[in-house]
């Protein structure tokens, strides 16, 4: 999106700060504009999950036994055409306002590449992980015993909608885990964080990508094994509410589902800035021309707006006189004319008017 006049602001304040004060991404820590992203996070991630853990139910559909057959045979069909629309709803919703990340795999991937400051990457992470627990327990207050269990496996897990690696090994899950981590990597950085993509896909039908990629992910890996997989979790967000939520079996190996898509990350990250240089120098010069072109069109804007009236009381009276400033830098002498007369004042620009010190 393009920047803020907040943001335009902390750009241009960011030139003084140090080098590690750049890396970490302090510069951002006293504007509101950040907290409100994080808090944009927080909300999204939380009604994400809620969503997600809803449609994964819904799919099971196991009433009022378990011994009945799924609505959606296979269920991760149901589960991926699900969570491809939710997210690519909730994407293009907050996408304006926070990035739409609403999964710790792609802040932590962003973060090393560069698209996103340490500290914001570190608070993001934070308010998606709370995120998810608030949706889940929304979901847990909400629904019986019962139906919470329809998507519980014989291991005791994915209680609630929640990840289940069932029999797998914690090698196998990983290397699953990690396999489609990676494609869903990819793709969002091949149609969003691509400067020459971007222009390319716009700013619609890349999250719109993004989703179709996470529910054929979903598909595809749910059904490789028996039912009691529930699949590659590709957020490790998602899988974290519903896990700490039930607690006890839920937890088991549930560390894999963290490592695997931030080891993702960071292969996609080496890969990144390993590869012609092109691609990160063409989305720095994009931000700072979107930086320049909104200074531009707020400057212009000031000018258009700004219009000078002042009045004097002369030995005729008083004259009034009204000029129409063209081009005002922030302090500067100006010469107005007023009748037979000519009068110099100090002009001092604000953001919405000039005033005249007489």
């Amino acid at each position: 999106h393009e920047p803020s006049p907040q943001e335009i602001k902390a750009a241009k304040e960011s030139r003084n700060f140090g080098f590690l004060e750049k890396l970490l991404g302090l510069d951002e820590l006293k504007y509101a504009y950040l907290w409100k992203a994080v808090l944009i996070e927080l909300f999204g991630t939380t009604f994400f999950v809620a969503a997600s853990i809803g449609a994964t139910l819904s799919s099971f559909g196991r009433q009022p036994s378990p011994d009945v057959p799924p609505v959606i045979n296979p269920v991760a069909l149901g589960v991926g055409i699900a969570n491809a629309i939710i997210m690519a709803v909730l994407i293009l919703s907050l996408a304006a306002s926070s990035g739409g990340h609403m999964n710790p795999m792609i802040s932590f991937a962003t973060v090393l590449t560069g698209h996103t400051p340490l500290a914001r990457g570190v608070l993001y992470i934070g308010a998606q992980t709370l995120g998810s627990v608030f949706g889940a327990l929304i979901m847990r207050d909400s629904v019986p015993e019962s139906t919470q269990k329809w998507s519980e496996n014989s291991f005791g897990q994915g209680k609630l909608g929640g990840c289940a690696m069932a029999g797998l090994s914690k090698n196998e899950h990983f290397l699953i885990e990690f396999a489609f981590s990676m494609v869903v990597i990819i793709v969002a950085y091949g149609c969003a964080f691509d400067a020459r993509q971007a222009k390319v896909f716009g700013p619609v039908l890349a999250p719109i990508l993004i989703a179709i990629t996470i529910g054929i992910c979903i598909y595809g890996s749910g059904t490789l094994l028996s039912s009691e997989y529930s699949g590659a979790g590709m957020n490790p967000a998602r899988c974290f509410g519903p896990a700490a939520v039930i607690g006890g079996d839920a937890l088991d190996g549930h560390y894999v589902y963290w490592f695997a898509p931030f080891t993702a990350g960071a292969v996609n990250a080496i890969v990144y800035h390993l590869a012609p240089p092109h691609h990160r120098e063409m989305y720095y010069e994009e931000q700072a021309r979107l930086l320049r072109d909104r200074q531009k069109e707020h400057e212009e804007n000031l000018r258009a707006e700004m219009k000078v009236s002042t009045s004097r009381r002369g030995s005729m009276g008083t004259v009034a006189t009204t000029t129409e400033l063209k081009s005002i830098p922030t302090t500067t002498e100006l010469k107005i004319v007023g009748g037979n007369s000519a009068m110099k004042q100090r002009a001092t620009r604000t953001d919405k008017a000039v005033h005249i010190d007489a």
